[in-house]
C-alpha cells in the first residue's frame, strides 16, 4: 500500500507572534550551565531550605555563589 504524506498549511490568524520584550524575564541575563556534584546530605538539606522560603534550589546556590563571591573577591 502506498501512502503520500501531504504538508497541510494553516492559515495565520494575523495575530500574535514574537515581540520585542514579550515574556517572561530572564533570571540569569547571560547563562552558564555547570554541572557539579554534591554529596545527597547537601542536597536534600538544600531542598529542604528552598522549599521553606519557597524558592528554587538553583536560586540558592546562585545566591549563595554571589554572597561568596561579593565576600572574597576577584584576584
Amino acid at each position: 500500500m502506498y501512502y503520500s504524506f501531504v504538508a497541510v498549511s494553516r492559515k495565520k490568524s494575523g495575530r500574535g507572534g514574537a515581540r520585542p520584550g514579550a515574556g517572561r524575564k530572564r533570571i540569569v541575563q547571560d547563562p552558564v550551565r555547570l554541572a557539579i556534584d554534591h554529596e545527597r546530605a547537601d542536597v536534600e538539606a538544600l531542598e529542604e531550605i528552598a522549599e521553606r522560603r519557597g524558592v528554587s534550589v538553583a536560586s540558592l546556590i546562585r545566591k549563595a555563589v554571589q554572597v561568596y563571591v561579593k565576600r572574597h573577591g576577584r584576584k
